[in-house]
């Protein structure tokens, strides 16, 4: 017999242990996101309603006009005095009026904290550009100024991470001339959050610990034990009966269990087969006939999963089977093949224009170029408009000139006689195996070289 090499209480110790701690990381991770969420909109609610309250007490006019002579005036005055104020009211990081100017920052209006007024610090000059703001901060602003609505994002610092709000400011007319910003630091915000999820996960992975002891205790009193008895005596059966022409000889000496269930009626079920297996000998071979009928219509059933519907070459999932293949090859360094990536244009156009119909058979007619062109390659369709080849042996040898004569059957025909659905269009690019590529950087390759072929056609849009 079979020794056995994966016992039944260890399997059941493993897999409850592994599907606790997932169910446990699971939870913690959905707390974790829920806790974090409402921290950050309570924090967009303040900065919102900050910001709400500050339009309300801007003349957008005279502050326009401000800018535009690049001086200040009483309401300007009047409003500098305001963000002074509200930035201790409100414990803000910053509180300030600005616009993006190239790669750089303007301030028009900035709040200086009573801190910082302590410490001899002015106010900041209309006008002024404000330096060390990154790149890719700056973008943040400038998608905020087209967004013309009211956005928060995140963004580093050298004092930690900061969370803005802002939106535009517009004259009458409705053109932006500034964006109004309130930050906080949210460096405690994210420390608050990290505590939280620890303190969660411990706890939650405690209670998970204790129920999957209680499971394995409760499971080995009513399941693995039982079935281990039970798995004694079917193999001392086994062994007893292997090999005997003596049907009678075939006797299940059935072990006494107090489980009382499932496996207690397995018990009882194996005695009584026993019993039946003389009656069951003649039916094997009709079994057996069944089971060939099954597994031809298994194979049927498997060729068909592996059939793109509607052009009949090969599908995704069997591009992901011969991938593997040539990764295995890669391994045995005995890899040789290029994949050509095909991009077919237009589809979307004789879709609207003329129907699914034809376009179905725009696809159709594509797909038979391809194959026609490496016809002792395999074909895949791995996308609404998308089709692959894996070149090896004649083909791979004939790439280049396989692939010149691809592009001129793609490149389009200007005969009118010719439907739209029937003047065929596509990109194309190929990527060559080189020792040390992985089977996804070649396909990438040549979905690199594909694009770069679709710009260079100036019309392969779908």
């Amino acid at each position: 017999m079979t020794e056995k090499k994966r016992p039944i209480q260890r399997s059941i110790i493993v897999g409850c242990a592994v599907f606790i701690l997932i169910l446990c990381l699971m939870l913690s991770a959905q707390s974790y996101l829920q806790f974090s969420n409402a921290l950050y909109r309570q924090c967009q609610l303040r900065l919102s309603e900050v910001i709400s309250y500050v339009e309300e007490h801007i003349d957008e006019e005279d502050l326009n006009r401000c800018i535009i002579m690049r001086q200040t005036s009483e309401k300007y005055d009047e409003l500098q005095e305001l963000l002074n104020g509200m930035v201790d009211t409100f414990d803000l990081s910053y509180l300030y009026i600005c616009f993006p100017s190239g790669n750089e920052m303007v301030n028009v209006v900035s709040a200086t904290s009573q801190a910082e007024r302590d410490r001899g610090e002015q106010d900041m000059a209309l006008w002024e550009v404000e330096q060390g703001y990154p790149n890719e901060v700056v973008a943040l602003y400038q998608k905020a100024w087209k967004l013309g609505e009211l956005t928060f994002f995140q963004s580093e610092s050298d004092y930690g991470t900061c969370y803005t709000g802002c939106t535009s400011l517009r004259t009458h007319s409705g053109s932006t001339f500034a964006l109004l910003c309130a930050d906080v630091y949210v460096n405690d915000l994210k420390n608050s959050v990290h505590r939280f999820f620890f303190l969660n996960a411990g706890i939650t992975i405690l209670l998970g610990l204790i129920f999957g002891v209680l499971l394995v205790n409760w499971l080995r009193r009513n399941v693995t034990e039982p079935v281990a008895a039970l798995e004694k005596s079917t193999r001392q059966f086994a062994e007893k009966s292997h090999g005997t022409a003596e049907l009678r000889r075939l006797r299940f000496e059935k072990p006494e269990l107090e489980s009382w269930n499932e496996v207690s009626s397995l018990a009882d079920a194996i005695a009584k087969m026993t019993e039946d297996i003389k009656k069951h000998v003649e039916s094997l071979y009709s079994a057996e006939v069944r089971a060939k009928s099954a597994k031809i219509e298994a194979e049927d059933m498997s060729r068909i999963a592996y059939q793109d519907a509607l052009t009949h070459v090969k599908n995704k999932s069997a591009y992901n089977v011969k991938a593997k293949e040539l990764a295995g090859q890669i391994e045995k360094f005995s890899a040789e093949f290029a994949i050509v990536m095909v991009d077919v244009n237009f589809l979307k156009r004789v879709n609207d224009t003329y129907g699914h119909e034809y376009g179905d058979k725009y696809l159709i007619g594509a797909c038979e170029i391809i194959c026609e062109v490496f016809k002792h390659s395999p074909v895949y369709r791995v996308g609404g408009d998308e089709f692959l080849a894996v070149l090896q042996g004649h083909d791979y040898e004939q790439r280049d000139a396989l692939m010149l004569q691809l592009k001129e059957r793609f490149r389009g025909s200007d005969d009118k006689s010719l439907q739209p659905w029937e003047n065929f269009s596509a990109a194309c690019g190929i990527g060559v195996y080189q020792l040390g590529d992985s089977v996804e950087q070649v396909f990438q390759n040549a979905d690199e070289e594909m694009y770069r072929n679709k710009v260079e056609m100036k019309g392969g849009r779908d």
